[in-house]
Parts: C-alpha cells; structure tokens; sequence
C-alpha cells in the first residue's frame, strides 16, 4: 500500500491501464473529463475502488461514490482522504 501524500492523474491513469484495461488514448488528462466518457460502467467502477482500496488504503463511501464522475472529482476526492490521514505537523 502506498504512503504518499498526494494522487496525481498518473496514478490514477495507472489504475486505470494496468487494473480496469482502460486503452491509454481513451484517458483524458481535463478535469472535467466523465468515466463515462472513457467507456467505463459501474462495474469498472468499482474494480478503481478495490484498486483505491488495496493500494492506496482509501475507501470511497457508497454516498460520495455516486458524485464522483469526474478526472478531477476523484483526485480531489482522494486527494482529501489521504490528508485526513496525514499526521499534524
């Protein structure tokens, strides 16, 4: 499981290659950018969770699932996980 502190689109674009077999040219690097509009459906959708999950130790609530539809939806979404378990400096 990874440490770090921040999810780039890289990250979530190896996920997205190397887990779900998403094709590297349909990844759109805008923000606004759907996962439909890279062809995935809910079940692809949930193997990014498991991905989240196993690599990251990020978990994505059922309720915040449904809002997130977006490239930059989820990387902020993750993004604010993985600070809330950052240690106060």
């Amino acid at each position: 499981m990874s440490r770090r502190a921040e999810f780039r689109f890289d990250d979530l674009k190896h996920i997205l290659v190397d887990r779900i077999g998403v094709a590297e040219a349909d990844i759109d690097d805008d923000p606004a950018a759907t996962f439909d509009d890279m062809g995935l459906d809910s079940l692809a959708f949930m193997e990014f969770q498991a991905a989240l999950r196993e690599e990251y130790g990020i978990r994505i609530e059922d309720e915040d699932a449904a809002h997130l539809s977006t490239i930059g939806d989820t990387l902020d979404y993750v993004n604010a996980r993985l600070a809330e378990r950052e240690p106060l400096s």
